[in-house]
């Protein structure tokens, strides 16, 4: 069993002509000492070679951070954008991937190719096989402080237990916990995990009972995606820096098993990493449904609010506060929805609610103080819209699709679009019940959209929402092939090249 430190040293010593100031510093250690019931003998590294149009690694995302969150192995990964980082487009190349989403497991050790709903399956039983690999026995170190304004310094050090000389290829990942690149999953989520640039990529060599060790300052207004786009933003607190070492040792891998797609592949010996930053509270929680200071709300309206958390893998809970006195009382705690049933209320009263945030690691961020007056006679909400327009189309070409609902009371309506690509159309209107409201739109990247409206009345009664899927373009890209990999990438680079294609 083998020992991994890894040490993040939050804080920095600030050193100037007026002297040294030693700020606050945490240590986070690491160890394989402590592995629960399962027999592993490293920490497991996986890499998902993925692209942001893809629709299929969606769920391959949502699979990965799902076994993160579990905490149930000792297991880092890290995300390569081939469509937005020509770093991870290299390193997908050296795997010799054939279709998008695959996940190589310790170098290739595995290879889990797909995206379907129930991969976290097929993911957990390729973590717990190379997990239990005889690998060689090596300690790694990895210390990260936080220098300010994107910058690092990074020392990592290798260990070699073996009686005998040890080869292998080191390299460090510098990723983001959530991307501020704008990197997006088809569904909108921001890919976790994700892969900026190496602050160590090389071979190193161990003689027995030794050690290797090097530092370095990586500073992220020297790094770019090879687009472009400098890491200069990137925030303390969001950053995960992943320390690997590699087994000279080559063997045969295939990205598409049991044989397609052969590469030369490098198995893991060991890794660990390095949340850089202390946790950070939940966002404060916003966007009240109904508006503050609305008027003629329905008496049995839900309530509805936005929150979340900046860290992607805290999860959040929430406190409501709801009554017709200001401070309102506490009616419910601890729950994980964003929606609160009050009952029937009375009518032509003012009410008074909040909403207090909970990470799982205890920070909290209280919302303000919101009110709205119920009307005075009872009202029903609109019926859900529905939907007609094209279910297949094309990249950067506008679509025109009819909306239609109803109001029972024959309340005039407004309507609000969802068109799943991180765009909306907000509260079209008001129309009047039962009218075909057309709205047109655009889609410029590939992928599979789902469109969702729905209406509300002019007592704010909403209704529920009415879906229509589409895809952009109408062949899917899956699986991949090279001269589709090379042409996006084109495209990518030079997107007006896209209209000749159309």
């Amino acid at each position: 069993m083998k020992n991994i430190l890894s040490i993040g040293i939050i804080g920095i010593l600030v050193i100037s002509a007026f002297g040294a100031v030693a700020l606050k510093s945490d240590v986070k250690t690491s160890d394989d000492n402590n592995l629960g019931d399962r027999v592993f003998t490293h920490t497991v590294f996986a890499e998902d070679g993925s692209a942001t149009w893809c629709g299929p690694c969606d769920n391959a995302h949502q699979a990965l951070k799902n076994i993160i969150q579990s905490g149930d192995y000792p297991f880092y990964y890290t995300t390569l954008l081939d469509d937005k980082n020509t770093h991870a487009a290299a390193r997908i190349d050296e795997y010799n991937l054939g279709g998008f989403p695959t996940v190589f497991f310790d170098g290739g050790n595995k290879a889990v190719v797909g995206g379907w709903t129930s991969v976290e399956a097929a993911y957990r039983t390729a973590i717990t096989q190379t997990g239990a690999r005889a690998i060689a026995d090596i300690d790694i170190t990895l210390n990260v402080a936080w220098l300010g304004n994107a910058a690092m310094n990074i020392k990592v050090a290798v260990h070699n237990n073996e009686a005998t000389q040890y080869s292998g290829r080191l390299r460090v990942y510098m990723t983001e916990l959530g991307s501020t690149m704008g990197w997006k999953d088809t569904t909108g989520h921001v890919y976790t995990c994700a892969f900026l640039d190496y602050a160590f990529n090389q071979d190193i060599s161990i003689t027995s009972g030794n050690t290797w060790a090097a530092s370095a300052t990586w500073d992220g207004h020297n790094y770019n995606d090879g687009y472009g786009h400098n890491f200069g933003n990137i925030q303390y607190g969001n950053i995960e820096v992943i320390a690997v070492v590699f087994n000279s040792q080559a063997h045969q891998g295939y990205a598409d098993p049991p044989s397609g797609n052969p590469f030369t592949a490098y198995w893991v010996d060991n890794a660990t990493g390095v949340c850089v930053g202390s946790n950070t509270p939940p966002n404060t929680p916003n966007t009240p449904n109904p508006t503050n200071g609305s008027t003629y709300v329905d008496i049995h309206k839900q309530l509805s609010w936005t929150c979340g958390d900046v860290n992607p893998f805290d999860t959040v809970t929430y406190d409501v506060y709801c009554g017709t006195t200001s401070p309102p009382p506490k009616v419910a705690c601890n729950q994980s929805s964003t929606t609160y049933n009050p009952g029937t209320m009375n009518i032509v009263t003012n009410y008074y609610w909040k909403i207090v945030a909970w990470d799982n690691n205890g920070a909290s961020a209280a919302g303000p103080i919101w009110q709205f007056t119920t009307g005075n006679v009872p009202n029903n909400p609109p019926n859900k819209p529905g939907i007609s327009g094209e279910a297949r189309g094309k990249p950067v070409k506008s679509y025109t699709y009819v909306f239609t609902a109803t109001d029972p009371d024959q309340d005039n309506l407004s309507y609000f679009v969802d068109w799943g690509d991180n765009t909306s159309e907000q509260w079209n209107g008001p129309h009047a019940s039962g009218a075909q409201v057309s709205i047109t739109h655009t889609w410029t990247v590939i992928g599979t959209y789902a469109i969702k409206a729905k209406v509300k009345d002019v007592y704010n009664a909403e209704s529920d929402w009415g879906t229509l899927e589409i895809k952009i373009p109408t062949n899917q890209f899956f699986p991949y092939s090279y001269p589709l990999q090379f042409l996006h990438r084109i495209l990518e680079r030079f997107p007006f090249l896209e209209r000749l294609f159309l």
